[in-house]
């Protein structure tokens, strides 16, 4: 089906990515977001916060030896990111970003929707409480 002249056919959404940008890499950044003590607990993991000025999130992950082997623990990153992915990609726009470290528990591996949505509920959460400590400190 064509397109009538005059309008424009609607653009293809763009493919989720996870990219350099989305990272917290330096320590410093993970001490940042650990120092700033917005903490919620959701099943295995638990999502630290610090908003940002990027209109992004960002994530970092900490995934220890406890969890299990090698492959377990990267099965589990990947889950993880392939998650924030989708969540990143409807972050909404002119909303601040958050950097996120997720710490991760020992569990059996879930599949990444039950990642996203675990992810959801706790940065919903912590943009509360945020949302509670701005209108606490007034103008």
């Amino acid at each position: 089906m064509n397109p009538s002249p005059g309008t424009l056919p609607e653009p293809t959404p763009r493919r989720p990515t996870y990219r350099r940008r989305h990272r917290l890499i330096h320590n410093a950044e993970f001490s940042a977001v650990y120092n700033a003590k917005l903490k919620k607990p959701a099943g295995p993991i638990v999502v630290f916060a610090l908003p940002n000025t990027l209109g992004h999130p960002r994530l970092g992950l900490s995934v220890g030896r406890r969890v299990g082997n090698a492959v377990k623990r990267n099965a589990i990153k990947r889950r993880l990111r392939d998650a924030f992915r989708h969540i990143a990609a409807h972050w909404p726009a002119g909303q601040e970003g958050l950097d996120l470290v997720i710490v991760v528990r020992p569990h059996d591996t879930r599949p990444a929707a039950a990642y996203t949505g675990l992810i959801e509920s706790a940065t919903g959460r912590i943009q509360k409480t945020i949302d509670k400590q701005r209108q606490d400190a007034g103008p």
